[in-house]
């Protein structure tokens, strides 16, 4: 009776350590995947800002706002609106369609759409 006892609280300290190092794994994998994915936001941001610098090589004489405000109107103008429409269509021409898979999340939980 005692061994038992013995053997279910080894194989329950066991079971505890495995799923501390599970919980450890999963933890570095999210820190992982946050980390590639800021790697990838903050080279986003850096080429954004290569391009603004590209083209409107002043904009360091200017703080966020007043840039804020020069963007926001040149993008609404006609020219630059006409361009972006210009743009997707290529985009969408030069893109093969992607094959349509039934939604996962949808069909475990039973709706349709």
């Amino acid at each position: 009776m005692i061994e038992s006892k013995n053997d279910t609280s080894k194989n329950l300290e066991k079971a505890l350590q495995a799923l501390k190092q599970a919980q450890q794994r999963v933890a570095n994998e999210k820190k992982k995947q946050n980390e590639k994915k800021r790697k990838a936001e903050n080279h986003h941001k850096y080429v954004m800002g290569g391009i603004i610098v590209k083209y409107f090589p002043d904009c360091y004489s200017y703080d966020e706002g007043e840039l804020n405000r020069i963007l926001s109107v040149a993008l609404q103008t006609k020219e630059c609106q006409q361009i972006i429409s210009k743009i997707k269509t290529e985009s969408r021409e030069t893109t093969p369609p992607q094959p349509t898979l039934p939604n996962a999340e949808n069909e475990s939980e039973g709706g349709t759409e």
